[in-house]
């Protein structure tokens, strides 16, 4: 079981949110709530981030929300949705934002390139033949001493349900935090579980995971060497 490359489904979540909204995309208070508590939460642990990726941004809302929180920050969206990411470069137009058409995957940028990567609600649609090299991908971007945001599902055990819009889009609900903290180079610095009162199934989590060098999680044992 897995799921269809994403690429429509995120062009029809754009569509959506400009049908629910009347065509005023970036006035949510969903985003507002989102910009503050982000804000909030990375500022703990990254004092004045200068890049911020924004994987599986749509049409930019959640970059549109936080461009004035962190004004010395540059901030990258990335999207599979084509026509997202074209409403995304009409409406946001500046030095310090930049969008592209791309999969998570595949990151289109340097080594060691962000000081904070975000995915909001983004890692449950990841086709799992994916999700190993997109972690992958984000480690090679991800700065030392760089955060990954997550906010996502958090349901007791791994669930998985077909999308109500395509029956062959498949979503994933996990603790996405213990995939990256499998590594012990990333650590769960924050956890906020929100929403328990609406059931396992609604219930949703925000983490905060930090990378760290090597060298300080491993333990280097002087006059030990290995016998072939």
């Amino acid at each position: 079981m897995d799921t269809k490359i994403w690429t429509d489904e995120s062009d029809n979540y754009t569509k959506r949110a400009i049908e629910l909204h009347n065509g005023r995309l970036y006035e949510s208070s969903d985003k507002k709530q989102f910009a503050d508590t982000a804000h909030q939460s990375i500022s703990k642990f990254v004092k004045g981030p200068k890049a911020i990726l924004d994987i599986g941004c749509a049409f930019g809302a959640s970059i549109y929300a936080l461009k004035d929180k962190f004004l010395q920050a540059k901030f990258y969206g990335i999207d599979p949705g084509k026509e997202s990411i074209e409403i995304a470069n009409k409406n946001l137009k500046s030095e310090r934002i930049q969008f592209k058409n791309g999969f998570s995957h595949q990151l289109p940028y340097e080594d060691n390139t962000f000081d904070v990567i975000i995915f909001s609600m983004v890692l449950q649609w990841i086709p799992r033949i994916h999700l190993i090299q997109t972690i992958s991908e984000v480690d090679r971007v991800l700065k030392k001493g760089g955060i990954v945001y997550i906010q996502e599902f958090l349901t007791n055990k791994p669930v998985t349900s077909q999308s109500k819009h395509d029956e062959e889009i498949y979503i994933f609900k996990d603790d996405y935090a213990s995939f990256f903290t499998s590594f012990p180079w990333y650590k769960e610095v924050l956890r906020e579980v929100k929403k328990s009162e609406n059931g396992e199934d609604q219930q949703r989590n925000i983490s905060i995971i930090k990378k760290y060098n090597i060298s300080e999680v491993y333990t280097l044992k002087h006059g030990a060497t290995e016998k072939k």
